[in-house]
């Protein structure tokens, strides 16, 4: 079974890659807060900041560009060519890979995206599935328990 150090180095992987895709997104909203910034006005009492203009467009489309990017990218990665071969971008540059525990094939798009669901629960009680891995035999996460999957090393 994979290591959760491998597991979670091969998440922040996959992680600076869909950020990378969105990086579109964060050039315009740079320009944009640093074209406002001058005419930006804050509220001594309360804070708030007003008079700034509205992005421009090509800030706008380049923003709403570079987050559907880093979605589709992530979601591709994550979501479908994780399900199609067992392997994300990170898991493959780790050598390790998402299995069915019984078929010992990669449990396709669909069965990684309802897993990905399944991660909610991992998260809902205060991320404690997501450490799982640190004392459980076979190092699975609450959904990968839920799914019937297991990370392991790729030979």
């Amino acid at each position: 079974y994979a290591s959760w150090i491998k597991r979670v180095a091969a998440y922040l992987v996959d992680q600076l890659i869909g950020a990378l895709a969105g990086l579109p997104a964060l050039v315009a909203y740079v320009i944009w807060m640093v074209r406002a910034a001058p005419n930006a006005v804050t509220d001594p009492v309360t804070g708030e900041v007003t008079s700034m203009p509205d992005p421009s467009a090509l800030e706008g489309v380049l923003m709403l560009v570079g987050a559907l990017l880093s979605l589709a990218v992530t979601f591709w990665n994550v979501v479908i060519r994780q399900g199609k071969t067992g392997q994300s971008i990170g898991k493959s540059a780790l050598g390790i890979m998402l299995i069915g525990e019984r078929t010992r094939q990669p449990i396709g798009a669909g069965g990684n995206f309802l897993r990905q669901l399944a991660h909610i629960i991992d998260g809902l009680i205060c991320n404690i599935g997501y450490l799982w891995p640190l004392w459980d035999a076979k190092r699975q996460t609450i959904a990968d328990k839920i799914m019937n999957t297991i990370v392991v090393e790729k030979n």
